[in-house]
């Protein structure tokens, strides 16, 4: 049997998912448990109370969806955070006893491992072998792609919104619409998925606006019913349905506009702080917004719809003023898979292993910083 993309070239024995799981996983882990013993980390206010060698994976926020998973909304600060990861993590330590901490990992591994199984097959429809595995080689080597394996819900969300898209290109609408409610469960903009949705209905309908775009249509409702559970819970017990994006203040998020927070941004780089994060926080969002702008006919309306809002409400909410105007913009772009595949079929060969390089060393830069609690995205 042959590949898709390149038939000269036979199907390598280790399947492409599974080879990126692994040599991703394994460096990261090294790193962060060699990079431990050999740097003291730095102060922390959190210290999970697991064994040394999966300490690295659960930092920062990780913090957070420990408490929520043991102890639920436990302060009002806590709405920021989507409720289906730690509800999976304290479904998982039931039923099997893990602690937490352990149970949040096993469920970000075993969600990236079927994600990246999933986008393979995507990309393999869409574009045959040869850009599926650079558009792999470039998720991988993102700088924020740690955080797949991370304690955090990304790969979570990468999962549902792969399934999404997957069940799209079938016509399974009704499956689709309970796959975007879970995404956006799992992270609140994924209700954005209800752009490429309706973009493929109307496709399907043969872009009209007819009786059987609308029957699909309606049943886009049950994606948008996801989120409205939480908003529910959330006025119930917090009197806020809204309560999600009131507590981004926590995090001097304010709502100001794209223009101003890029500005703001520009300004901060030259001031020679935060770097280099700050230059990935920026340069970020900018190309994705880039690719999206520059396609010609890679992407469907509905695939820029979702990326371009996507982006825009990392811009319009930026961090202010408490020196990280873009605060984890480099890893909230990062689950919109559908950029890698239209900027793997526009490089060459050459280009895409330097940007491979270069992505791949900031990566690993920023996975050790992130493992010592000096990093924060």
């Amino acid at each position: 049997m042959v590949t898709a993309g390149n038939p000269s070239r036979p199907r390598d024995r280790m399947p492409l998912a599974l080879k990126g799981f692994i040599f991703t996983l394994i460096p990261l882990w090294v790193i962060g448990v060699v990079g431990l013993w050999l740097v003291p980390a730095g102060p922390s206010h959190w210290t999970p109370h697991i064994a040394h060698w999966l300490a690295p994976f659960a930092r920062w926020d990780s913090a957070w969806y420990y408490r929520i998973a043991a102890h639920g909304y436990f302060r009002t600060a806590a709405y920021a955070f989507s409720p289906l990861y730690p509800l999976l993590m304290r479904g998982l330590h039931d039923l099997s006893g893990v602690p937490y901490v352990l149970a949040g990992e096993l469920i970000a591994w075993g969600a990236d491992f079927l994600a990246l199984s999933l986008l393979v097959k995507l990309w393999r429809e869409e574009a045959g072998d040869l850009v599926t595995r650079r558009a792999l080689g470039l998720m991988l080597a993102y700088p924020a792609a740690f955080f797949l394996v991370a304690m955090y819900p990304e790969s979570l969300y990468l999962l549902l919104s792969v399934v999404t898209y997957l069940l799209l290109r079938r016509g399974r609408y009704g499956w689709a619409a309970f796959a975007m409610a879970a995404a956006a469960l799992s992270r609140a903009n994924g209700i954005l998925l209800i752009l490429p949705y309706l973009g493929y209905a109307w496709e399907d309908s043969g872009r009209r606006f007819d009786r059987p775009f609308w029957r699909r249509a309606a049943l886009s409702l049950i994606g948008v019913a996801g989120l409205g559970l939480y908003l529910g819970y959330s006025w119930i017990y917090s009197g806020n349905p809204l309560q999600f994006l009131a507590q981004q203040a926590t995090w001097h998020r304010h709502f100001t506009g794209g223009s101003f927070a890029l500005a703001f941004a520009l300004m901060h780089i030259f001031s020679g702080q935060g770097l280099p994060l700050a230059i990935t926080d920026f340069i970020a969002p900018l190309v994705f917004l880039g690719v999206i702008a520059l396609d010609r006919g890679r992407m469907s309306l509905g695939d820029k719809l979702y990326v371009f809002f996507g982006v825009l409400s990392i811009l319009v909410d930026p961090s202010i003023p408490n020196g990280f105007v873009l605060m984890s913009a480099t890893r909230l772009v990062m689950p919109y898979f559908p950029v890698y595949r239209v900027v793997a079929e526009r490089l060459s060969e050459r280009t895409w292993r330097v940007a491979m390089g270069v992505m791949a060393f900031l990566q690993l830069w920023f996975w050790f910083t992130y493992a010592h609690w000096w990093f924060s995205g």
